[in-house]
């Protein structure tokens, strides 16, 4: 059986999250704490999260390399890149991320906290903070101060993903590793108790999680 080693608040582990639930893929789940590099390099052999231990013991890490790879062994589940997005679709998606990905980082950083398995844990937190204000340059409550003037800045990337998976259930006909990128690393801005996500958004958010069978946002 498939082992994930991951974060639940981390964008780029809840990508994988989804994966495996649209190919409805067994695994088991090793949670990790955010407690820096050797920590991380103790339990999953590998600096930085998600990383998927496969059933012959070898390891994977990267979040779309590690979606590329399960299309690859795993043939039967429904496939997430080839001749289901385009090259050109998804370098579009991946010039979009990166367009997106100051403002983003600024908005979502301030609200991940509100998972417990971060927000709880003291040590987790300490490095968390310290990582987070020294990579964005500012302290998370500076940053939240300023959520309107990051959402304002992002709105208008919004809006053309919006528009896109208004028009169909996805960003392209069928569930891609494009929707596992755009639900993974927008989850944090649904956090956001005083800012209201375009409806359009909002609805594609659940349609994944309707697709994949997996909840991202925090439980209490």
């Amino acid at each position: 059986m498939l082992n994930l080693i991951h974060f639940d608040f981390c964008p780029f582990c809840q990508r994988v999250r989804l994966a495996l639930g649209y190919k409805r893929l067994p695994c088991s789940v090793t949670p990790a704490r955010f407690y820096g590099p050797q920590h991380f390099l103790a339990i999953s052999g590998f600096e930085r999260l998600p990383v998927v231990v496969y059933p012959d013991g070898t390891r994977q890490g990267e979040s779309l390399e590690i979606i590329a790879e399960l299309d690859r062994r795993y043939p039967a589940t429904p496939r997430l890149q080839e001749g289901v997005i385009t090259p050109t679709q998804l370098e579009d998606v991946l010039a979009w991320r990166k367009r997106i990905s100051d403002a983003l980082f600024r908005l979502i950083a301030p609200t991940l906290p509100q998972y417990p398995s971060l927000g709880d844990d003291p040590r987790a937190m300490r490095y968390y903070r310290e990582r987070m204000e020294s990579w964005l340059g500012d302290t998370l409550e500076g940053l939240a101060a300023r959520r309107h003037e990051w959402y304002a800045m992002l709105l208008p990337e919004l809006g053309r993903i919006s528009e896109r998976v208004c028009k169909q259930e996805f960003y392209g006909e069928t569930f891609s590793i494009a929707d596992t990128l755009i639900t993974g690393d927008l989850t944090g801005l649904r956090l956001l108790a005083d800012i209201k996500l375009p409806p359009e958004l909002t609805a594609y958010f659940e349609r994944v999680e309707e697709a994949t069978g997996v909840g991202l946002l925090p439980t209490f």
